[in-house]
């Protein structure tokens, strides 16, 4: 019975590491200035909120930011920190 709870654990583990690469992938490609949680779930990221702060809990500088999505509507956008897509000013385009 241990070795099927010790098999689920790796599989979820797995898929785990599998959703935060993905989510830093995104953030990492983005030159549009910011990406959505929105975005991040299109793009396959199942829970992005929860990749998000796994992704900071490992270490990784995350801001958010009020950012314009391409219908002109304002909402919020996560970049890393520094990242160059951040120096459009205050109100840079969400990633699509």
């Amino acid at each position: 019975m241990a070795d099927a709870t010790n098999s689920d654990h790796v599989q979820s583990h797995s898929e785990r590491d599998l959703e935060l690469a993905r989510a830093l992938a995104l953030l990492q490609g983005n030159g549009a200035g910011s990406v959505t949680i929105s975005t991040m779930r299109e793009r396959g990221v199942k829970a992005p909120a929860q990749a998000i702060y796994d992704l900071q809990l490992a270490g990784h500088a995350i801001d958010r930011i009020s950012c314009t999505d391409p219908r002109g509507h304002r909402t919020f956008g996560h970049r890393l920190h520094g990242s160059p897509g951040g120096a459009q000013g205050p109100s840079p385009a969400c990633a699509r």
